[in-house]
């Protein structure tokens, strides 16, 4: 794993900073957006890496929300913040165009 501030690593698996990363819920359930080199990404739910899903989920309890049911598998105790990257493997990901809301 490469630890380069560009983000490239492994061929197909991109850095993506947690804070970058955006929720959206569509009538077809949940999908991260996110920025990758001078492009935006869209990784369905179920693509997306479970230390996403724990980071999303401390997030929401910090902030003072209550938890969904589908997302409460991902509530831990404790949660690691020394790296805040999530290895996202674009293969999975589709490149969305400038006009898909983000």
């Amino acid at each position: 794993m490469s630890s380069d501030r560009s983000g490239r690593g492994e061929p197909g698996v991109a850095r993506v900073p947690f804070t970058a990363m955006r929720v959206n819920v569509t009538p077809e359930g949940r999908e991260v957006i996110f920025p990758y080199g001078l492009s935006w990404y869209r990784l369905k739910w179920a693509d997306v890496p479970e230390r996403f899903k724990v980071l999303y989920v401390a997030k929401l309890r910090l902030n003072g929300y209550d938890v969904p049911d589908d997302l409460k598998p991902y509530e831990r105790d404790n949660v690691t913040l020394d790296d805040l990257t999530v290895e996202v493997d674009l293969t999975r990901a589709e490149e969305v165009t400038g006009e898909y809301p983000l």
